[in-house]
């Protein structure tokens, strides 16, 4: 469903910006920025007064692994973060300058995982416990809805009169409601998996991710 989802939007938009090329005074830009949810680039055009219209989509991903030493026993751990996001979006410029108030959707992928696992025996009274008998955990942090609405704030217009290279900056947040945390124990540890719900109950008030982006654009006219 999220990936019909997403290309609909992405569909949609693209068939309004091929309708802007029988205007006359259609202008597109290409872009590329950077911000909270990673890097990657847009594509601009206008498609009325005062409006402009956008794909646009970032990506980040991020991992590490390595060993907990500080503790008795040692662990070992990996863990990842994934954060694709792509987004058909709408811009009105209501005071013909460069402020900007933007409203779109979003398909938005974010992801954490983790697993650690002990990589050394544990003596505990006189008993000495095996890694794969202590056993491992693992948790994952994602979102059940992956097409969430976006509504936000920014300054500049890639697609204006004037110089063809723009910056531009954006500030806003997605409602993505709460995270879901899944975790999953094996061995001696596994009851610690219980703690998964209390987790989720501590970031049931985290339901907007917040957008801070910061890019340059060029225009390239429509003819």
């Amino acid at each position: 469903m999220a990936k019909s989802g997403i290309i609909k939007i992405w569909v949609s938009l693209v068939f309004l910006m091929a309708m802007t090329a029988g205007v006359t005074q259609a202008q597109y830009a290409i872009g590329i920025k950077a911000g909270t949810r990673g890097v990657g680039g847009e594509l601009t055009t206008s498609v009325a007064h005062n409006f402009n219209a956008r794909l646009t989509g970032t990506f980040f991903s991020y991992k590490r692994s390595g060993v907990y030493t500080d503790g008795n026993p040692s662990i070992a751990y990996n863990t990842k973060l994934h954060i694709t996001s792509v987004g058909a979006l709408v811009d009105y410029f209501p005071f013909k300058k460069s402020l900007k108030v933007s409203a779109g959707l979003y398909y938005y992928d974010f992801s954490v995982d983790g697993h650690a696992a002990p990589n050394e025996s544990y003596t505990l009274n006189g008993k000495t416990f095996q890694p794969d008998q202590m056993g491992s955990l693992s948790a994952n942090v994602d979102y059940s809805s992956k097409i969430v609405p976006y509504l936000g704030i920014g300054l500049g217009n890639p697609v204006a009169a004037g110089s063809r290279i723009k910056l531009n900056v954006e500030i806003g947040a997605m409602y993505t409601n709460s995270p879901q945390v899944t975790m999953q124990g094996k061995g001696m540890i596994a009851p610690t998996a219980k703690q998964g719900q209390n987790f989720q109950d501590g970031m049931k008030d985290f339901k907007f991710y917040p957008v801070l982006d910061f890019g340059i654009s060029y225009r390239i006219s429509s003819k």
